[in-house]
């Protein structure tokens, strides 16, 4: 049976049974009670999102693989699917310092110009006081700025290699070059031309150049065309992967 109740703070219309129509029940709410339920239902959703960001997370960190630089300076020969241009833009930063008295040379065409031709004279000079720790070879890597195949031989084992070492050993690098006449830009697509060489007190020094009409770029040119033989071999290799 339904009855309108007069009571202050109770609904205006209950439907009671028969033996409560004279004495309405109070109605009690624990808002405590209440007020922890819609709390813990309220974390639920965001634990779950915690919980889901968390294991993301440590899936992406267990699927990271650190980049791993090439040991460009003790490489030996062989194929790889690394660019020139890893060890010549950046030698000190990769794992390409050199050791007293070595010199590497290279020559890097634009992407899609053509492979070009790093040579590395290793002079061994390792021991606590500089000492020769072996006899004098040729690192000689012939790649693109993806890929690369290297040559390592004795230095005697290409004739023109002690030549071209003195040669470049004698050079020195103009530091007013072109101060009489600046010019930015002086080519779009070219060669770029990289030297690294450390000298006998330890100090090693790396140098590049883009552009036209540098003394030690045209050293450096005409030195690797002289080398180009020597490094046919790694030439050949890189060809076929070519295929």
């Amino acid at each position: 049976m339904c009855a309108v109740s007069q009571a202050k703070d109770a609904p205006r219309y209950a439907c009671l049974a028969p033996q409560m129509m004279t004495s309405p029940a109070p109605i009690t709410l624990n808002v405590k009670e209440h007020a922890s339920h819609a709390t813990q239902d309220a974390r639920e959703p965001r634990m779950k999102t915690v919980g889901a960001f968390i294991v993301l997370t440590l899936a992406g960190c267990a699927s990271y693989q650190p980049y791993q630089p090439l040991e460009w300076s003790s490489l030996g020969s062989g194929c790889h699917s690394r660019g020139l241009s890893e060890v010549l833009f950046l030698p000190d930063d990769l794992d390409a310092q050199i050791s007293l008295t070595d010199i590497r040379i290279g020559r890097l065409p634009d992407t899609g110009r053509g492979p070009g031709l790093l040579a590395h004279f290793r002079r061994h000079l390792d021991g606590p006081l500089g000492q020769s720790t072996g006899e004098p070879e040729l690192f000689l890597a012939v790649g693109d700025w993806k890929k690369s195949c290297a040559l390592l031989i004795k230095q005697n084992a290409c004739p023109v290699a002690r030549e071209i070492y003195e040669s470049i050993s004698s050079k020195s690098i103009p530091i007013g070059h072109a101060f009489h006449n600046p010019r930015p830009l002086q080519v779009m697509h070219g060669d770029t031309y990289f030297l690294s060489v450390r000298d006998g007190h330890g100090n090693q020094t790396n140098w590049s150049y883009h552009g036209r009409d540098h003394p030690l770029r045209e050293a450096i040119s005409a030195a690797l065309d002289s080398l180009e033989a020597c490094a046919e071999p790694a030439a050949l290799e890189f060809s076929r992967m070519e295929l």
